[in-house]
């Protein structure tokens, strides 16, 4: 019986609008009785992370939502926060899932009254006048604030709240809203926050608990703000002083960085903010610089595991909620193909090898190795397939979002794979919401 058994158990009257309504409890009731529901039905546990192998006979993906709702995925929702994301999921449409796993960028330093210039920006990007209006057309749910947007701290927080304001108005949760705030050197916020240290400089005390505290701080000060996702820490390894990331790495060792990055990742949970561990499987040890070109990663498997990928693995362990997958050549996995839309190294090795269950988002889409040879439309699909749940700063959204709507449709993309990367998306944003509120 199986999604069949379910879906009839939660099916909702013809006409009904999925993402839009006004009793959070309902929601919090059906992610119970799913687990009821899944049991009865014969669903097997293990929301595995795969692609269209994982899903259910009509292209819906398997829940892993069996046992106590309350119990931990170890990522950061619960069973029963991941069961309420599914039975979101399963009454979206294509259009809105694919907006779903999208996490763009806009124009202007306001969501509500952009300048003439903004307007036509913002409609090449998004066919919208606005970032509030691209909600109210597209319903995303998750935006990038880049740099073109920030001004200060006054100022991201009203955009925040107007953002925030809108997408509530359509499924009553919080918006992945993230920003580039490592420190040092990567910190677009600069201008009535503290000044955040580097990772560098972090790094060399050797003290975990200050690397706590600085991520913390730096998390508690988006968190105020309405932002709820950094694009930190990073966890690449630098083992000589001569990757382009420079004083962005935490450390030469790679069991220093894995406890740095730990410790901050920890800072940033408690402060109520997702952070985004990157660049799997690493771009510290590599030449060149990714926003350009595509480094090209020439080490054995044997060796990455020894160097790049201790970071990450200490971070699965601990419970990382989002990973960034890196535009890196992995010659040893998939040669010539960058990491970020590779089968083998995403879904290979991410999930399948290191058994990361959590949402893994792309590097950037605007990068040098990604828009200049796929574009936009077809860096998503690909970044779709590869096992990405989280497609980062499409230049063109507009163009990502109807490609991925079209892959579905001619079984390109598995429309299984589209909805568990959707059902990711949504309990995290789900585990935001608790975040905020414990927070």
């Amino acid at each position: 019986m199986g999604i069949v058994c379910l879906m009839n158990v939660f099916r909702r009257p013809r006409g009904h609008r999925p993402r839009r309504r006004t009793d959070r409890g309902v929601w919090a009731c059906a992610g119970t009785a799913a687990l009821v529901a899944l049991a009865g039905c014969g669903v097997s546990s293990g929301f595995s992370g795969g692609t269209a192998e994982s899903a259910e006979p009509g292209g819906r993906p398997s829940l892993a939502v069996t046992g106590d709702p309350d119990e931990p995925t170890g990522w950061g929702p619960t069973r029963g926060e991941l069961a309420e994301a599914m039975m979101r999921v399963s009454e979206m449409s294509v259009a809105e899932q694919a907006a779903t796993v999208l996490m763009p960028g806009f124009w202007g330093y306001s969501a509500t009254e952009p300048t003439s210039v903004e307007v036509d920006a913002n409609r090449q990007m998004h066919g919208s006048d606005s970032a509030v209006g691209a909600v109210r057309d597209h319903d995303f749910g998750s935006f990038f604030l880049r740099p073109e947007v920030i001004s200060d701290a006054p100022q991201v927080g009203v955009l925040a709240q107007e953002l925030q304001g809108v997408v509530a108005t359509q499924d009553e949760l919080p918006a992945l809203l993230s920003i580039d705030q490592e420190g040092g050197e990567v910190q677009r916020l600069s201008v009535g926050v503290e000044t955040v240290p580097s990772a560098s400089y972090v790094g060399s005390t050797g003290d975990t608990e200050y690397a706590r505290q600085v991520a913390h701080d730096n998390g508690l000060s988006l968190a105020e703000l309405g932002v709820t996702m950094v694009m930190a820490p990073v966890a690449d390894v630098d083992p000589d002083g001569t990757s382009a990331l420079g004083s962005r790495t935490y450390a030469a060792d790679p069991e220093l960085a894995s406890q740095m990055v730990v410790a901050s990742m920890r800072g940033y949970l408690d402060a109520g903010v997702v952070p985004v561990v990157k660049h799997f499987p690493g771009l510290g040890s590599v030449e060149g610089d990714s926003h350009f070109s595509l480094p090209v990663q020439a080490s054995t498997l044997e060796q990455l595991k020894a160097r790049d990928l201790k970071p990450f693995v200490d971070a699965i362990d601990a419970g990382a909620p989002a990973i960034m997958t890196g535009h890196v050549d992995v010659q040893v996995l998939d040669p010539g193909v960058p990491a970020s839309l590779s089968p083998e190294v995403v879904q290979g090795l991410l999930r399948d090898r290191l058994g990361f269950e959590g949402v893994a988002v792309t590097d950037s889409q605007g990068m040098g190795p990604i828009h200049a040879p796929y574009g936009s439309a077809e860096g998503a699909v690909l970044s779709l397939l590869a096992g990405n749940d989280l497609v980062l700063n499409s230049p063109e959204p507009a163009q990502a979002l109807e490609a991925v709507q079209t892959a579905v449709a001619e079984g390109r993309l598995p429309a299984g794979r589209l909805a568990e990367a959707a059902g990711r998306v949504m309990a995290l944003r789900i585990f935001v919401e608790r975040l905020r509120t414990d927070g």
